[in-house]
């Protein structure tokens, strides 16, 4: 890789098992989850909450959540990264009055926020529009190119893919700053839900260890599946 401090960053992330005791400065925390921020996200909705758990008695029900995974027990930061799948009018309204502040709306920004958003992203009481959606999707599709109008199910994919890049950029920043993190998928997310008291829409997407690595941190080198499996050209 060439030598910048991002390819730096990029070739020295591991995911660690073990952590060291020592607490993260809060500015370094701070610096990451501003970093987060500035994910990309489908139409700038930012669908992700980041849920730092403080409170002693939490933490360890969380660890139990977590299946008392070793990085979950030993980081000095346990994360929750949280996906809405909901809160898609609120932000639109923010994005909305953010423009507006700025100067007036053009045609094509009030349309979609206006328009098209809840056209997508509106699915009725259970749901029940959804299946309609799509199946008028993939109809037009066949004689023109049609985005996808969106299930429930597929505004929830698109909600956990929006996270996922903050995570991503989160762990990248943490690297930068000479810090590690462990991203950990197997959890109880009926237990962590109700442990985060966690509204309808709303999904732990993953937990976040975080700190710095010990030295049984990391089991061994990488490895990597052949790239002609992970890219092609057409």
């Amino acid at each position: 890789m060439p030598e910048s401090p991002f390819y730096a960053a990029v070739e020295s992330r591991r995911t660690v098992r073990d952590f060291l005791p020592d607490p993260v400065p809060q500015e370094v925390l701070d610096r990451a989850l501003d970093a987060a921020r500035l994910a990309p996200s489908s139409s700038n909705l930012q669908p992700w909450e980041f849920v730092i758990i403080r409170d002693p008695a939490i933490r360890r029900s969380a660890e139990a959540a977590c299946l008392d995974q070793g990085p979950a027990k030993t980081a000095p930061v346990l994360i929750a990264l949280v996906t809405h799948r909901d809160t898609w009018r609120r932000n639109r309204d923010e994005i909305l009055r953010t423009f507006e502040g700025r100067r007036p709306l053009r045609p094509s920004q009030a349309s979609y926020y206006k328009r098209i958003i809840p056209l997508i992203y509106t699915t009725g009481p259970f749901g029940i529009l959804g299946p309609f959606k799509r199946a008028f999707s993939r109809v037009a599709s066949l004689f023109k190119p049609t985005p996808n109008l969106m299930s429930r199910e597929d505004i929830r994919i698109m909600a956990h893919k929006s996270t996922a890049l903050a995570a991503a950029t989160f762990m990248l920043a943490l690297r930068a700053e000479g810090y590690d993190s462990c991203p950990m998928e197997g959890f109880d997310p009926w237990r962590a839900k109700a442990l985060l008291d966690l509204p309808r829409g709303a999904e732990l997407n993953m937990f976040l260890a975080v700190g710095q690595r010990s030295d049984k941190g990391v089991w061994g080198d990488r490895v990597l599946l052949p790239r002609d499996w992970a890219v092609r050209e057409l």
